[in-house]
């Protein structure tokens, strides 16, 4: 049976992305099959920044659950994405924002947990990536223990555009880094701020590293080596919400 997250058909698709584009996540093509209408849905999602890729029949049916998806489907959000307008009137209202970019991180489970820190430490948004970043699925929506409905999350089409606006307005871009930065303890972190972390493979883009005006690693025994990118997100939020004074 269809999971309710999952469109398919070249039609059905065709309105997702013409009235709906900000829920689609990922969209999967038939690797064997061809159409002048797949090609045309392929451009777009290659215009768009969508993440896309080519998969067997076989599991294009199990998505569908039907042999009839005319080789597409594409996976919608379990929640809809903010969009910039609507997150630029939040954070009008904020003094000082506090604002996350979890780049690149895979794995649902991270996603979910750092969903849960950032409304239990008071972040006001989180800003995703297009690509290479785990869709907001049932995985993401159980690991956050219900905090997905609570906090506004974006995907813009240029994420690099929006962070050099953010830092245009005075907000300090600080990226998480194990081999570099200061202690959290050093940095202040009571403004407007972006804070950037990087996900479990690669690390934060170079796009976006090098828009960052200071850098942040947390001090921990060297027989541990690392911490998990969503345990590394939980103590710098701690460390914000301290400095700020939030009121837990």
């Amino acid at each position: 049976m269809q999971s309710e997250n999952y469109i398919y058909g070249i039609h059905a698709v065709e309105e997702l992305l013409n009235t709906r584009i900000q829920s689609i996540d990922h969209i999967y093509f038939d690797k064997d099959k061809k159409s002048a209408n797949l090609f045309n849905l392929m451009k777009i999602c290659r215009k768009e920044r969508l993440a896309y890729n080519h998969v067997p029949e076989s599991k294009l049916q199990q998505l569908a659950g039907t042999t009839k998806h005319q080789g597409i489907v594409a996976l919608c959000s379990v929640k809809e994405y903010c969009s910039i307008e609507k997150l630029h009137q939040i954070l009008a209202n904020k003094e000082n924002p506090l604002l996350l970019i979890p780049a690149s991180v895979e794995d649902p489970g991270n996603l979910g947990t750092i969903i849960r820190s950032s409304v239990a430490f008071g972040v006001d948004a989180l800003i995703l990536e297009r690509k290479n970043t785990a869709p907001l699925n049932a995985a993401v929506a159980k690991s956050s223990a219900g905090m997905i409905e609570h906090i506004c999350i974006s995907r813009p089409k240029n994420l690099e555009g929006i962070v050099s606006e953010f830092a245009q307005k005075g907000y300090s871009v600080i990226g998480a880094d194990v081999h570099k930065g200061k202690k959290p303890s050093e940095l202040n972190l009571k403004g407007p701020l972006l804070l950037i972390l990087g996900g479990e493979h690669r690390g934060i883009p170079p796009y976006l590293s090098r828009l960052c005006t200071d850098y942040v690693s947390i001090p921990i025994n060297k027989t541990a080596q690392s911490l998990n990118v969503s345990a590394a997100t939980a103590v710098l939020l701690y460390e914000c919400a301290s400095q700020r004074e939030f009121k837990f």
